[in-house]
Order: structure tokens, then sequence, then C-alpha cells
């Protein structure tokens, strides 16, 4: 009896061991994964690892927005269809890919935004359950100087199962947000 118990008691052991160092490994791997499909960490502690969602890489997409769901939304409520004519046809949700402390360290937010930002506007089109449309503005230093250096781009697609494709870009887009200028030419303020 007492030679099955201490083998019992062995066999927990080793199966307590190799839970441990799994579940230790796996936090590893998957927090070196976040970092390296962001750029730069963004999950701080071992409780936001676990919660993080997957990276989602939407097809016909640039790979410096893969997993762009997961960046500080800026908006709390989805942003609804503008009656009358919306130039990002749908509903919509903007994110933007630096931190609240990044961007709001005084607890409001700051202008103009940080060489390096990209902001992404996702939109649903109208009685779809897809992201048909992708917005994207990057801030790069010496691209742009009359426009704040941000580089504009926007991409659509007609079924989820499509990749996007480029439907425009630069004048188009800026000429629109020049309206903004004050507020960095996104109008979209963090919330």
């Amino acid at each position: 009896m007492r030679t099955q118990t201490r083998n019992l008691l062995s066999n927990l052991t080793i199966t307590l061991i190799t839970c441990l160092l799994f579940t230790s490994c796996a936090e590893k791997q998957l927090e070196e994964i976040i970092e390296q499909q962001d750029g730069e960490k963004t999950m701080d502690t071992a409780e936001s690892v676990q919660t993080a969602e997957p990276v989602v890489v939407l097809p016909g997409l640039p790979a410096d927005v893969a997993g762009y769901t997961q960046w500080l939304k800026l908006n709390t409520e989805p942003i609804p269809l503008v009656a009358g004519g919306d130039p990002h046809n749908g509903t919509k949700n903007v994110y933007v890919n630096k931190t609240r402390e990044d961007i709001a360290s005084n607890g409001e937010q700051q202008f103009p935004y940080p060489d390096g930002s990209i902001v992404i506007k996702e939109a649903y089109r109208p009685g779809k359950d897809y992201v048909g449309l992708i917005a994207i503005m990057r801030k790069k230093a010496g691209v742009d100087p009359d426009h704040n250096d941000w580089e504009f781009i926007e991409y659509t697609r007609n079924a989820a199962d499509t990749e996007f494709g480029v439907i425009a870009e630069g004048r188009i887009c800026w000429g629109c947000h020049a309206r903004v200028e004050d507020i960095d030419y996104v109008f979209t303020e963090l919330e």
C-alpha cells in the first residue's frame, strides 16, 4: 500500500511540475509572439497576455497593421453610419498603435501624434458582418510636411473571403482630413 501511495505521489508531483513548466513556457512564447507582431511590447503583465485576443491578419493588408484590433481603441462605442454621406460608409472603430500614456500622458489627448503612429479606421458596411473598409494613416517624419507627415491609404473588399485592394490614397484622403488639421488630421479623438 505504501509503495502505491509513493508511486501515486511521485506521479502527481511529476505531472504538477510538467504542467507548471508548460504553462510558464506557453506564457513566455505567447508574449514573444505578441511583441513580434506589434513591433513593440504592448502587454506588460502575464494577466494581460492570458486575455490577449488572437492576432487577426486580414488578406491584402500590409503586415504592419496585423493585430490592429489589439491596439488602443480611440472610440468607446462604434461610430455609426453618417446619414446623407459617409466617406467611410459603415459602422466604424478607430485604433492607434500607441498606448494611452503615449498620446494622453496627462489624461487628455495631446497633438500632434508622435512619429511612427499608425491610425486604423475599420468599417463594417451596412448590412454586412465583416470588415469591408480599412483606412490607414501612417506618420513618417519627412514624408509630407504640408500634412503633418501623414501618409493616407484606404482599402476595401466586397466579401469576407476576398483580399483588400487599394481604393484611395494621398490627396483624396488628406483633402477631407484637412478639416481637422487642428487635431492632427485625425477625426476621432481618444475618448
